[in-house]
């Protein structure tokens, strides 16, 4: 019975018992302490079909680990003090994330606190046998969505090139366009984004098991990502061939992601069907295998010293408690109330506020969780068409809600029959760079410059907003930022109202800021 159990589980007990046994205890420890970012990342898997795969990961790697258990037999397990180094920053990283609620943050330090821990515990040995399994836990992480608003334009752009190819007459508006027998949009649902992310891992995960040369791997997982972005822009070309030639009456309703969902299934078989003809099962006789590493310091070494081990074993307990525990006791600080921002649109010498029954109607922008909010609009003296402002106020995201994340946008998303389009940027007073965009609803369109300020600086970079949080907050500050957005409505083009947004912002943005201020230092 011992031997049947050797072959299934091949790991020399005196070796692997002290060693598996604190490395269980600081997996489980690190499972507990960031137990909310895991559910975090179950929580996308079930609501999103993007991430629906993640719930087969944990098994594949689990499945991988229990393949490698002949090699890890080989190796003796020793902690390794150098990967104190990265436990500590993925603590750190994980802390920054928290403190401004940025959950990739949160869910990749977590995720690769796993394999950080293993090297920690186990040893570089181990670490090598394991470096693939553990390098696909971070597909879990639900991480990809940032590719939506590219991936919308590639399709738009294939699906009308492909189109005008065909012979047939279409005419684009952005993402929408029409030919002579129906109108089309390109939504978040047609990007190919949960295609990609799928092909992805399944990809990476085929090239490993079907080839033993790193160059074909990397080919391979190279071919998974450019097949289904091609893919996609054929699908959404083929659903609106399918739509115009029978009158709409087909793949314009349920049959639309059927339809979809089949044709990636056919393209991704290919793919694999296609790679199978050069498979490896074998190492290639061009490349000598790693020897088995052997332990060469006599018996009195093979397990590692149980002071060393019980240190190590402490240590990680320590490092991998401390980032939550550290956040926790961050986040219950009062960061005070935001009072002083004021109310309406900011005037100036040259610009006053536009009187009720002059003012158009009500528009601001779908930013949602401020703290404190003014805007309206102004004119000028010459009567030229009203240009609006909006400054929202934000203090405490991690309680109060984020200002950069995915709940808001410019065109607001609640607002189902809105839409934005990102159209360059712009210069004022010379300085800061403003983010052009064009705003869309029901009979209504407007330009909108954006910016961000973060405790007294100007941006357009989301990543920039959230770092600059994030060092602010570990160092004891506080995490002020606010939109500041310029807007006008236009008819036909957003250059016959540009010129009087232009004047504005140039007028207004010097009192805005000190405005933000002031707020700040109260």
């Amino acid at each position: 019975m011992n031997e049947a159990l050797a072959s299934r589980w091949p790991l020399p007990a005196p070796a692997w018992q002290w060693p598996l046994t604190a490395f269980v205890l600081v997996l489980a420890i690190t499972l507990v302490a960031f137990a909310p970012t895991w559910l975090s990342m179950v929580e996308t898997w079930s609501r999103s079909e993007t991430f629906t795969h993640g719930f087969l990961i944990v098994p594949i790697v689990l499945f991988l680990v229990w393949l490698k258990r002949s090699e890890l037999a080989t190796v003796v397990p020793r902690p390794n003090a150098l990967a104190v180094a990265p436990v500590l920053l993925l603590g750190m990283a994980w802390v920054m994330g928290d403190l401004v609620d940025v959950s990739s943050v949160r869910q990749f330090a977590a995720t690769l606190m796993i394999p950080a821990v293993v090297w920690l515990v186990l040893g570089s040995s181990a670490i090598r046998v394991l470096m693939f399994p553990l390098a696909y836990l971070l597909f879990a992480v639900p991480f990809g969505e940032f590719l939506v608003p590219p991936l919308m334009d590639f399709t738009a752009d294939f699906t009308v090139y492909a189109v005008q190819l065909s012979g047939i007459p279409i005419y684009r508006d952005g993402l929408q366009f029409e030919l002579p027998t129906g109108s089309w949009s390109v939504v978040e649902a047609c990007s190919g984004v949960r295609y990609l992310i799928a092909s992805v891992a399944l990809g990476t995960l085929y090239a490993y098991i079907m080839y033993r040369s790193l160059s074909r791997r990397l080919l391979f997982i190279a071919v998974a990502i450019v097949v289904p972005i091609i893919a996609n822009g054929l699908r959404a070309y083929m659903i609106v061939m399918i739509g115009h030639l029978s009158g709409m009456e087909h793949a314009a309703g349920v049959d639309h992601l059927i339809y979809g969902w089949i044709f990636f299934g056919v393209v991704i078989f290919l793919m694999f069907w296609i790679g199978a003809l050069w498979r490896e099962d074998e190492p290639r006789a061009d490349t000598p295998s790693s020897p088995a590493p052997v332990d060469t310091a006599g018996g009195a070494t093979v397990t590692a010293g149980t002071a060393s081990l019980f240190a190590i074993t402490l240590l990680g307990i320590i490092l991998v408690s401390a980032g939550p525990a550290w956040s926790q006791w961050m986040n219950e600080r009062d960061l005070g109330e935001v009072a002083g921002l004021g109310d309406g649109a900011i005037v100036t010498d040259d610009w006053h506020a536009v009187s009720a029954d002059t003012e158009p109607a009500p528009w601001q922008p779908g930013y949602r969780f401020a703290r404190a909010e003014r805007g309206g609009w102004v004119a000028d003296n010459e009567g030229v068409p009203a240009v609006g402002l909006h400054v929202a106020y934000y203090r405490e995201q991690h309680r109060h809600g984020s200002m950069v994340g995915w709940d808001n946008t410019l065109a607001g998303r609640e607002r189902s029959d809105w839409s934005q389009q990102r159209a360059g940027s712009v210069t004022v007073n010379d300085g800061p760079r403003a983010e052009r965009f064009l705003v869309r609803g029901p009979e209504r369109q407007f330009v909108v410059w954006r910016l961000y300020w973060v405790n007294g600086t100007l941006t357009t970079r989301a990543h920039e907003v959230k770092a600059r949080e994030a060092v602010h907050r570990l160092l004891g500050g506080r995490d002020d930022a606010a939109l500041v957005a310029f807007y006008a409505e236009f008819d036909q083009d957003p250059s016959e109202v540009e010129a009087s947004l232009q004047r504005y912002a140039e007028d207004a943005l010097p009192a805005v800021l000190e405005r933000l201020e002031r707020v700040r230092a109260q």
